[in-house]
């Protein structure tokens, strides 16, 4: 079995390396193993940290089983970014329950693409979910999610098998909010229907509602959990009943958190 395991890794890693040029699964025979409905994510760091210009993406699987080792080709807009390094996230997926170091490469020869991969060298494998690695790049635009595509990505099981992941998502790649925030409805004053922006800087429970000048509530527009990031919700005028409530003035708040806000609106007809 581990001389497999090893053949498989070496096979990525020599992929990875400058003979790469977008063609990851050249000359590596595609076996199939158990993680061949694993998922892979690439989302924009929560902490982004202070500096101006730079983004940070972090890469994530989900679905893994007995994970051994991973090779991923990401292509990007050399005009707009220009890649600065990579890095092992800080207790990712691959050192979980050993904590043992493994063996990380990246490479940037070809421009517009970044190659990036990883092995456990603790003859351990890794299941589940969990970040990987981040990717830092410099820009001076808005990143948006068309701007990157992962081209090729493949898994390497314990047992030596190499699956081509089938499904990559980029996730939302605008600035996360650097503090919670309730918007002022538009239109106001509205008839029928309004649109209630918030800015949340952490995920957590969120709980927006409508009340009458008598502080009764008239609706709950949301009441579950959230991730970080800009949202909004839309009040057509009526009651939890579906009926639809008299012209007048009304209040919404929002509480996220440790945070609370309330705002007027009114409702001409």
């Amino acid at each position: 079995m581990w001389t497999r395991v090893i053949t498989s890794v070496c096979a990525v890693f020599v992929l990875i390396g400058p003979a790469l040029a977008g063609d990851m699964t050249r000359g590596l025979t595609i076996t199939g193993g158990r993680n061949a409905n694993a998922t892979l994510k690439l989302e924009r760091a929560n902490d982004p940290g202070p500096e101006s210009g730079v983004l940070k993406l972090h890469v994530s699987v989900a679905q893994t089983s007995d994970l051994k080792g991973y090779g991923i080709s990401l292509q990007f807009d050399p005009a707009k970014y220009e890649f600065v390094n990579a890095k092992e996230l800080e207790g990712n997926l691959l050192k979980s329950g050993s904590g043992q170091e493994t063996l990380f490469l990246s490479s940037n020869r070809t421009p517009g693409q970044v190659d990036i991969g990883a092995v456990k060298i603790d003859g351990q494998g890794a299941s589940g979910g969990g970040k990987l690695v981040e990717l830092v790049f410099k820009t001076s635009g808005t990143p948006l999610s068309s701007d990157f595509q992962v081209s090729e990505s493949v898994l390497v099981g314990l047992d030596g098998a190499v699956d081509q992941l089938a499904h990559a998502e980029i996730g939302n790649l605008k600035p996360l909010p650097d503090r919670f925030h309730l918007n002022q409805n538009m239109p106001n004053p509205f008839n029928p229907s309004t649109v209630i922006g918030y800015q949340l800087p952490e995920a957590g429970l969120v709980r927006l509602a409508i009340y009458n000048l008598l502080g009764q509530e008239v609706r709950v527009l949301v009441n579950e959990r959230r991730e970080a990031g800009s949202f909004s919700a839309t009040w057509d005028g009526a009651d939890a009943l579906g009926r639809r409530v008299a012209s007048g003035i009304y209040l919404y708040r929002i509480q996220a958190g440790g945070f609370s806000a309330t705002k007027r609106m009114l409702l001409l007809k």
